[in-house]
């Protein structure tokens, strides 16, 4: 009796070669099983890869490497790279199955990713408790017309926040400096609402959304354009996203399900996220403070997020030159086109001479040779 072969197991030339064998007698070579253990054969070749590279980096040799320590530890390598895939692994494999649509159960629901941290790490900006409240071409305009049912604030309530009527369903910037251009006349409007910075809002947008690319997607795949992951709580009355979240609860980091608000554009969410810190009086000491590290701590303090690191992280991204270089190139984009705007209304506006004076007045060729004219 021969012992069933353990593809798991490094040293067994033939897994691979069973588990072909096993798909193609099943005949069905894209059954969830099959791309289940095929991602995770390629997830430990990954992961065997990772480690291998990270071995060829070292400085320098041990006194007593040889060519045979580096072989078993070659060997020790693949075994922990299969080790490692199994179970949840890193979460590649899973990936790869659901991209290959071998989770339709799954698929079933919306597929939102975590906001990514692009600084310190990803998926650990905490969300905001219950309690609190590419694709295509890009869009002409990122916002809607106001309504009723922001915050409960009626469209007066919205002050001087401009806003235009064309909805937007995708959004996603393919650069920093992308993300920062087209958001940036509609944080200078919610940060005119505040008294506060501009930037300071695009930087905490920016650790929300991982600069836009991981923002929160409604059932149907399009997007929520929710920039702060402000909660759906009982006083929001307008569309919604549930989407799993990471929060800290007593020190520990937990996941939960919950609802967030979802809006028509990204400018609109900015607009909500002004009217929510402004109306809601945890945030007074926050408001009007010209210094960004004072609004993000303040924030924090009120209970905003539950990461503990929430307001250094904001921060990080504020004080990076990636950022600020982004924030300068709006700024200039904004300055030209504002001196293009006004060269175009100085030349309409000058004016024009009469059908009939001389100038314009068609020239009849004889008459120039008669000594009229």
């Amino acid at each position: 009796m021969s012992a069933a072969i353990d593809p798991n197991i490094y040293t067994d030339p033939q897994g691979l070669a069973q588990l072909r064998q096993q798909v193609r007698a099943e005949g069905n070579e894209r059954s969830p099983e099959t791309l289940r253990k095929v991602a995770g054969q390629f997830e430990a070749l990954f992961v065997q890869q990772m480690l291998k590279t990270m071995r060829e980096s070292s400085l320098n040799e041990g006194l007593m490497d040889s060519d045979q320590s580096k072989l078993y530890q070659g060997m020790f390598d693949e075994q922990i790279a299969l080790e490692m895939s199994r179970g949840q692994g890193l979460g590649l494999s899973d990936m790869l199955v659901r991209q290959l649509g071998g989770d339709s159960a799954a698929n079933a629901e919306p597929r939102i990713r975590e906001p990514a941290d692009p600084f310190l790490g990803p998926a650990m900006a905490a969300r905001r408790p219950a309690a609190l409240a590419y694709g295509q071409d890009r869009p002409a305009a990122l916002d809607v017309a106001p309504s009723a049912d922001v915050s409960g604030c009626s469209a007066a309530q919205l002050g001087d926040i401009p806003l235009t009527d064309t909805p937007v369903r995708e959004w996603r910037p393919g650069s920093q400096e992308e993300f920062v251009a087209d958001l940036w006349p509609h944080a200078e409007s919610a940060a005119r609402t505040l008294g506060v910075d501009p930037k300071v809002l695009l930087a905490q947008a920016a650790l929300e959304t991982g600069w836009g690319q991981h923002i929160m997607q409604r059932r149907d795949g399009s997007s929520s354009h929710n920039l702060f992951g402000i909660k759906a709580d009982g006083r929001w009355s307008g569309d919604q996203v549930s989407h799993r979240t990471v929060e800290f609860r007593h020190g520990v980091l937990q996941r939960e399900q919950a609802n967030f608000r979802a809006y028509t554009s990204p400018g609109r969410s900015l607009a909500d996220y002004a009217e929510f810190i402004r109306n809601n009086p945890r945030y007074e000491d926050a408001l009007g403070s010209d210094d960004p590290r004072r609004y993000v701590m303040e924030l924090q303090r009120a209970g905003y997020a539950t990461d503990p690191a929430y307001g250094r992280k904001i921060m990080n991204i504020y004080n990076s030159d990636e950022f600020q270089y982004a924030v300068a190139a709006a700024q200039y984009q904004q300055r030209q086109a504002a001196t293009q705007a006004q060269e175009v209304s100085v030349v309409d506006a000058q004016p024009q001479l009469p059908s009939n004076t001389p100038s314009n007045r068609p020239i009849d060729i004889a008459s120039l040779y008669a000594g009229e004219g």
